[in-house]
């Protein structure tokens, strides 16, 4: 009877262990295997020493202890229940800050030891991550998945203010496939809201980034309008207006030179077959000034003289 009760009380214990987070944003700490940041708690209870498993949705695991917890107006707490928001600060057992998929914010949170099914994280990372993709593209004989960064599409049908004083339309494609950072800005100048193809002298172009994720490795590749005239087009093959957004599709092929702050290079990007298909366009009928146009293009630069 006695070991009977002995299991159960363990038993009852490991279940008032049992809880389920979420990652917010996190911050390296004073050591390379500390961090502190926000975690959201979806089920039972988080408390101060206990161990914990970070999954990235790679499946890679980080396993860390809980030093301190902070609640609301920042007073320290012992724990932290279901439905509540946290401040944490964190010790790993490694630095949390390497590879491609270190800890970041939406990383599911579990009790050290616990068994996750890294192999559904992973197939649902794969699927969510296949559904963005909305441009898709064979790069010098390799595959390249993009999609449309945030406001990455835009047209401004009287231009942007001190900057570009004509008919503007944008299209920003960002790689989905860590740890490629390299995004595809093509900016069309004077568009036609209707089917149309465009060539170099229509356009300005630029495809920069890095494929390792090093950024001491990051290349620019592109033109400037009216600087080279590269055999690059863009065609729009759909456009439906309704009210002020557009659903667009099209096709984008050709080579784009490698960009050189010194000196010249031989070297050229090749796109082929590359499709894009019903990207939403976010239409502006005035004049806007640069700020908003840089907050549209999500921060991607431009090629300029």
């Amino acid at each position: 009877m006695k070991k009977i009760l002995f299991l159960l009380l363990i038993s009852l214990n490991s279940f008032a262990q049992t809880f389920t987070a979420e990652t917010g944003y996190l911050y390296l700490g004073e050591k390379d295997t500390e961090m502190n940041g926000g975690m959201e708690i979806k089920s039972g209870i988080i408390k101060k020493n206990d161990k914990i498993d970070i999954y990235a949705p790679s499946g890679r695991k980080f396993t860390a202890t809980i030093t301190k917890i902070s609640g609301k107006g920042n007073q320290e707490v012992s724990q932290i229940k279901a439905g509540e928001y946290g401040y944490f600060d964190l010790k790993f057992t490694e630095n949390p800050s390497t590879g491609k998929d270190y800890v970041n914010k939406g990383f599911k949170v579990y009790p050290a030891g616990f068994q996750a099914n890294t192999t559904a994280m992973k197939a649902e990372t794969d699927a969510k991550l296949a559904a963005s993709v909305n441009f898709k593209t064979t790069l010098d004989g390799k595959p390249f998945r993009g999609k449309t960064t945030y406001k990455g599409a835009s047209l401004w049908r009287k231009g942007i203010k001190n900057y570009i004083n004509k008919p503007y339309l944008q299209l920003q494609f960002g790689c989905v496939d860590s740890p490629d950072t390299r995004t595809l800005t093509v900016q069309v100048f004077n568009p036609k809201e209707s089917t149309a193809s465009y060539t170099a002298k229509d356009m300005e172009v630029n495809f920069s980034g890095t494929v390792d994720g090093n950024s001491a490795n990051t290349t620019i590749f592109g033109f400037v309008n009216g600087k080279t005239t590269p055999n690059f087009t863009l065609e729009i093959t759909k456009w439906q207006t309704s009210g002020n957004k557009a659903i667009i599709s099209g096709k984008i092929y050709g080579e784009l030179p490698e960009v050189k702050i010194l000196g010249r290079s031989t070297k050229v990007n090749r796109f082929e077959n590359g499709i894009f298909e019903n990207i939403e366009v976010e239409i502006f009928n005035d004049q806007a000034d640069l700020k908003e146009m840089m907050k549209a293009a999500g921060g991607g630069g431009l090629l300029k003289n």
